[in-house]
């Protein structure tokens, strides 16, 4: 479930049917030609939460007056995220609710809870191009219908009919419309810039463009929309956090092509680096698709991670490592007297593992002790599972990891230059069972293990 805190009005056009027909199935993923320092951390077939959305439009071509209603899932819908203050709401009184009305510009939105839910669902009404007496009477006239919410037509604003209804990922910063998924990412910069492609006819189009607050504008031959997101989820992660306001306000374009819809959300970049990175975008047989699965595991490590914490702690990286399906990295930092970290696991086939982090004060024994573990091997089901991840005292040479088997391998360790002058190890193991031990300089042999934090 989310928790989505901003309510924005979406600009709801018909978009063209672009370049070709709706030939979906044999249309080829578009990736970049010419990333820039982006780097490629996923490939993937969303499973995203959909919600139930209907669009409203006038007549069957291009125009400014659009509707759309939808449910979504909101515990704080009452307190808008104050993030931008077009954004925030103010209390407006509908004939059955009380409701929270907004917008910016000639996008207006009214949301309201759903007091017999259970899951902190929300009518939402948005509007481009409306008054906010046609908004007003659009959202009375809605039938509070969790599958499949609507306005009765005596309600709906002069010359706006239906144009679909079905559901798609209506929340999150991220280009979540549930089909293919790649996100491209530079965190050292703070960059983020997500692909999303969905096979849709131009009814489907116009649903997709509810989760754009955007205007009408020409891309890559076709009509489509330029702005931001309609709803934002939660706070960002340090990751994505800039000075600039302007660099953390979410940048999309929207647009349908061969009988796709593509959707680019980028954080972290001006407007004219996302239009650079659209116009790159070439279609990609499966050949070069399989050929970018393997870029993801050639991640340059030091641009997994920020390059402070969210106490301004600097951060490098200690231990990586891959094999042939994943590749993790481990980043730590030590100011003060508190020590931080946090891990990333990149894998071919799935999302990345994005956290298993931790803070804590550094003790001068932690690097005393032969050996210490800060990641262990789990047992939730993820891709990380199996990655060990620790450092050796200042007073090894070597470090061993072996198996019931009888089978057993020396672990490369990192230079002593790290938070705490001591040297970090990683590797994936191949069984829950097994035993580290730890060469000291003076030739004695322990498997004396601590685990932190």
């Amino acid at each position: 479930m989310r928790s989505l805190r901003v309510f924005v009005a979406a600009a709801l056009i018909v978009l063209g049917t672009g370049c070709g027909g709706d030939v979906a199935a044999a249309a080829a993923l578009l990736l970049p030609e010419q990333p820039g320092d982006l780097h490629l951390e996923q490939i993937v077939t969303s499973d995203a939460e959909r919600d139930p959305v209907t669009a409203y439009a006038e007549g069957d071509a291009p125009g400014d007056r659009t509707l759309a209603v939808l449910v979504t899932q909101s515990e704080d819908w009452e307190q808008p995220y104050n993030w931008e203050q077009p954004h925030v709401g103010q209390p407006v009184k509908l004939d059955k609710h009380e409701a929270t009305m907004g917008g910016a510009g000639q996008h207006r939105w009214i949301t309201w809870p759903v007091k017999t839910s259970q899951d902190f669902e929300s009518f939402a009404v948005l509007g481009h191009g409306l008054s906010d007496a046609e908004l007003i009477r659009a959202a009375n006239g809605v039938a509070e219908d969790l599958r499949r919410p609507r306005i009765d037509a005596a309600y709906l604003p002069r010359g706006l009919d239906l144009v679909k209804t079905g559901s798609l990922p209506v929340g999150n910063w991220q280009a979540e419309l549930g089909g293919t998924e790649q996100v491209w990412t530079n965190r050292q910069a703070r960059a983020r810039v997500s692909v999303s492609q969905l096979p849709g006819d131009a009814g489907m189009a116009v649903l997709a463009g509810a989760t754009v607050m955007g205007e009408p504008r020409e891309i890559r031959g076709t009509t489509g929309l330029a702005g931001g997101d309609l709803l934002s989820g939660g706070s960002l992660s340090m990751d994505w956090v800039h000075q600039d306001r302007v660099l953390m306000t979410p940048k999309v374009r929207l647009w349908r092509e061969n009988g796709v819809i593509v959707k680019v959300s980028a954080l972290g970049l001006a407007d004219h680096m996302v239009d650079a990175f659209v116009r790159g975008l070439r279609p990609a047989g499966p050949e070069a698709v399989e050929r970018a699965r393997g870029q993801i595991l050639e991640y340059p490590p030091e641009l997994l991670f920020p390059p402070t914490d969210d106490e301004n702690r600097p951060l490098r990286v200690v231990t990586h490592g891959r094999n042939v399906e994943r590749a993790w990295a481990m980043s730590a930092g030590l100011q003060d007297g508190t020590f931080t970290s946090a891990l990333r696991v990149l894998s071919r086939r799935a999302e990345i593992v994005d956290g298993g982090g931790g803070t804590f004060d550094w003790k001068p024994e932690y690097g005393r002790a032969p050996m210490t573990i800060m990641h262990d091997v789990l047992e939730l089901g993820l891709p990380s599972d199996n990655v060990l991840i620790g450092f050796a005292g200042t007073g090894v040479r070597k470090i061993r990891i072996s198996y019931s088997d009888g089978t057993s391998a020396e672990l490369p360790l990192g230079p002593a230059g790290g938070p705490g002058g001591v040297r970090w190890f990683s590797t994936e193991v191949k069984s829950r069972s097994f035993k580290l031990s730890a060469e000291m300089k003076d030739g004695k042999v322990t498997d004396t293990v601590r685990r932190i934090p």
